[in-house]
């Protein structure tokens, strides 16, 4: 199993980030672990050095604002579900956000996003990118919150979407997404999309032979499957297998909208560093366009 003892929100008021501290505060429940929400006012690069105390006082202030205005982030009814701590800094996002990952021991990252719709220091291009490449832990990413359904509390997960890359760093996904859908109660669905670049050259018709590729792969995931339950003594799950032929992204987040999930897992890494520094296509995409929140698992949370 895994163990998740600390877990931080990244807060920047929008309404995405106050849908991480429901999710936060979810999984806090689930997992028995303090929950840390941070919001971190940028510094100004230029102003110092022209209107020293102007710009002390302005970011002096906007630090008072976000410590009354991230206390109020919870209601009352929730702060008892688990342990709360607040921290306000000013600095650069991400590298302030980075260094609380590590001077708390933090275990995993929870951060609103905005897509590319619309214009903030959240969205993914931005710090979310760089996060997304340089964090240590899981990141949970939750964009695309319609505000009139979002109220903040627990919410209900009943379905976990797991793609599976089927390369060696497979593995610590996979053991992320059982273990949620252990302490969620869920059915966990694992995807694997078969796709090569030039298929439409060589195979108009698709892959040849497909439906004997698709029994292998099934019997292979199947297998890795069996072989985390054994090493992770976790009790029987509901676990439905799902091979498919397209491009990763497309299939990941069509299957996720078929079978309506509430949280998409995969890995951020496959073959080596070059692969994560580059972030990759499908990871890129997936957590830009799904619906839905997306927990990116870096091969070092293994």
């Amino acid at each position: 199993m895994i163990s998740i003892k600390k877990i931080l929100v990244a807060v920047d008021f929008s309404e995405p980030s106050k849908k991480a501290v429901t999710y936060g505060l979810t999984l806090a429940t689930q997992f028995n672990a303090r929950l840390i929400l941070a919001h971190i006012v940028p510094a100004s690069s230029a102003l110092p050095y022209a209107f020293p105390l102007e710009t002390f006082e302005i970011e002096r202030n906007q630090e008072q604002k976000a410590k009354r205005e991230i206390e109020q982030l919870v209601p009352a009814e929730y702060k008892k579900e688990c342990e709360i701590r607040t921290i306000v800094k000013t600095g650069s996002i991400d590298s302030e956000l980075l260094g609380i990952v590590r001077t708390e021991a933090v275990d995993l990252v929870i951060m609103g996003t905005h897509g590319r719709r619309r214009f903030s220091h959240w969205f993914i291009g931005s710090v979310t990118e760089r996060l997304l490449r340089k964090v240590p832990v899981p990141l949970l990413t939750v964009s695309h919150v319609d505000p009139e359904k979002h109220t903040v509390g627990l919410v209900t997960l009943k379905r976990i979407l797991y793609a599976t890359d089927r390369f060696e760093s497979s593995s610590a996904g996979l053991v992320y997404a059982i273990d949620l859908a252990r302490r969620a109660g869920a059915h966990l669905t694992v995807m694997h999309a078969v796709y090569y670049a030039d298929q439409a050259l060589w195979a108009p018709a698709g892959i040849p032979d497909f439906d004997n590729e698709r029994l292998r792969l099934s019997r292979e995931i199947r297998k890795k499957i069996d072989d985390v339950f054994t090493q992770e003594h976790v009790q029987e799950l509901p676990i439905h297998i799902v091979v498919d032929e397209g491009k990763p992204f497309e299939k990941i987040l069509q299957i996720a909208k078929e079978i309506d999930v509430d949280i998409i897992v995969l890995n951020l890494q496959s073959k080596g560093t070059l692969e994560r520094a580059l972030l990759g296509a499908t990871a890129e995409r997936v957590v830009r366009l799904a619906p839905i929140p997306v927990l990116s698992i870096p091969s070092t949370a293994q």
